[in-house]
């Protein structure tokens, strides 16, 4: 999200230009005001699409489609012009991070939480396609993760610029491919006519990137990546039990083969009611999107660029994560937010003339985004939009046996000790085979101060023991994390730390791959922090 560069447009039809959201191959998309006051989205289209007269006739087209879609899971069209000398399009604001910035920023999601979003995104396909409609470009970045659900956007341009409205394949007429190869179906990959199971292969592709973080389709080219989707088996490696086979009915080679999205709901089952959808680092990142249009709006309505007043300050609490495209300050204090996000936009103190917006815009959004600056230690952050996690006890061996997804036998080496700041466990065990490998799980928790001077104890202790650690891949779940061992005969170890606790999973196990052993050690893990209690 930025400002619009000089010489760029002030005014789409009745729409008051504030920034840019963002832009791509067939056009940008703006933010703006309707005269009523509410911000919309508006997508114009590049001039070489604008002089086809093809294209105009299928924008068209499209947009009378759109109109169709509820608004409920999409971005709702309320307006667009497409004989315009610049087409466009106006759809509903949907504030929210999308998927795929979700997913770079705090890490992977948690299985619960991917199969809420697999339930969203089927509902918002069943209403696409009951509206006549194949999306056929759904893709993390094409799945905005709202505070009330998910919705899907990107509705109208990328089909607009395909071929006839009878028989569209993923080709336009030059050959130029449609869409996004590592998210597109086998038949949209060779040129063949779509169907609405072409979405829901899609779908399948997006909820292994949540999952995982990637495609299950990985190739080192274009070409080798279509070729993959086409006639490659998916990789399903990291995807838990519970939604594999969910995955890989909708990633079927044949569409027929595929569920709809009336079966993918009976495959999904009921989800619980929630007032959070999301994990709170979702909530963080709508907060700074939240301060950032605020700064665009406050710098619309300046009288002049002679003088840039002190940033707002946020309350102290704990720091949102954002997208880090803003360029890391100075070494100091990071700002915070609330712990719980406003429903409205945070407020710009001091006067709105005579301040030069792009340093307000950038102080400001600095103030709400969490930058991660390189200390030499592996490590990174995650959710950090609730004030400190505050555990408060840590389980002994027995009960970690019944928690943990390990056969941790009875041992002489188990420990379980109170310190004069802290308490500390460490259990031993595990079995011969693959299933149950031998392993050794450590609990570590500060305690003797408040929530915020325990977390900091804990840090300080974990990022002491991470130097020179290797980082660990986006777990979605925990503060910081690292792999890494001084003891070569362990074959994989990861340390994860969650406000004042930390867990150490260390797995001994000859049979298994490199990856399998990261894999059973983020399930020990997630298993591991949940086993401790909460306040």
């Amino acid at each position: 999200m930025e400002q619009v560069e000089p010489g760029g447009p002030t005014r789409v039809g009745p729409f008051e230009v504030v920034g840019v959201l963002g832009q791509g191959g067939m056009g940008r998309v703006l933010l703006a005001a309707g005269p009523d006051g509410r911000l919309v989205a508006v997508k114009e289209v590049l001039a070489h699409f604008a002089d086809d007269e093809g294209f105009r006739a299928r924008f068209r087209r499209e947009v009378t489609a759109s109109r169709k879609v509820s608004g409920a899971y999409t971005a709702a069209v309320i307006d667009a012009d497409p004989d315009a000398s610049t087409p466009w399009l106006a759809s509903v604001f949907v504030a929210g991070p999308s998927l795929g910035a979700v997913v770079k920023a705090v890490g992977v999601l948690p299985e619960e939480v991917v199969r809420r979003l697999a339930a969203g995104l089927t509902s918002a396909l069943a209403e696409i396609h009951r509206a006549g409609l194949v999306h056929r470009d759904l893709k993390p970045d094409n799945v905005l993760l709202a505070e009330d659900g998910v919705r899907v956007i990107d509705l109208g341009i990328a089909r607009a610029t395909e071929g006839g409205a009878e028989g569209d394949t993923g080709l336009t007429r030059t050959g130029f491919v449609v869409g996004s190869p590592a998210y597109m179906s086998p038949e949209q990959a060779e040129g063949h006519p779509l169907t609405p199971a072409s979405d829901v292969f899609s779908l399948g592709s997006v909820l292994v990137m949540a999952l995982t973080g990637r495609s299950p389709f990985a190739g080192t080219s274009t070409l080798k990546t279509l070729y993959e989707v086409a006639h490659g088996e998916p990789d399903l490696g990291g995807v838990p039990a519970g939604l594999r086979g969910l995955v890989a009915r909708c990633l079927a080679k044949d569409p027929e083969a595929r569920p709809t999205p009336a079966e993918l709901h009976e495959l999904i089952g009921p989800v619980p009611p929630a007032g959070r959808q999301w994990p709170s680092a979702v909530y963080g990142m709508l907060t700074a999107q939240r301060v950032r249009i605020d700064a665009l709006l406050a710098g619309r309505s300046s009288d002049g660029p002679e003088s840039a007043p002190a940033p707002a300050r946020l309350p102290e609490a704990a720091p949102a994560p954002g997208s880090g495209s803003v360029p890391a300050p100075a070494p100091r204090p990071v700002p915070q937010v609330v712990p719980s996000p406003p429903t409205g936009v945070p407020g710009v103190t001091g006067p709105r003339s005579r301040w030069r917006a792009p340093r307000r815009i950038a102080a400001l959004a600095a103030a709400a985004v969490l930058l991660v600056a390189g200390t030499g230690t592996a490590l990174y952050v995650r959710d950090r939009m609730n004030a400190p996690i505050a555990y408060t006890g840590i389980p002994g061996c027995q009960a970690a046996r019944k928690a943990l997804p390990l056969e941790l036998r009875p041992s002489g080496r188990d420990t379980w000790s109170q310190t004069a700041d802290g308490l500390e466990s460490s259990c031993n065990g595990g079995g011969d085979t693959a299933a149950s490998p031998t392993a050794l799980v450590r609990w570590e928790l500060a305690l003797g101060g408040d929530a915020d001077a325990n977390a900091a104890a804990q840090k300080k202790r974990f990022q002491s023991a991470a130097a020179g650690r290797r980082e660990a891949p986006r777990l979605g779940f925990g503060t910081e994390a690292h792999w890494g061992s001084a003891d070569a005969d362990w074959t994989c170890v990861l340390a994860v730390r969650e406000g004042n606790l930390s867990v150490r999973v260390s797995l001994r196990a000859k049979p298994y791959t490199k990856g399998a052993c990261e894999t059973k050690a983020k399930d020990v893990a997630r298993a591991a922090l949940k086993a401790a209690t909460r306040r």
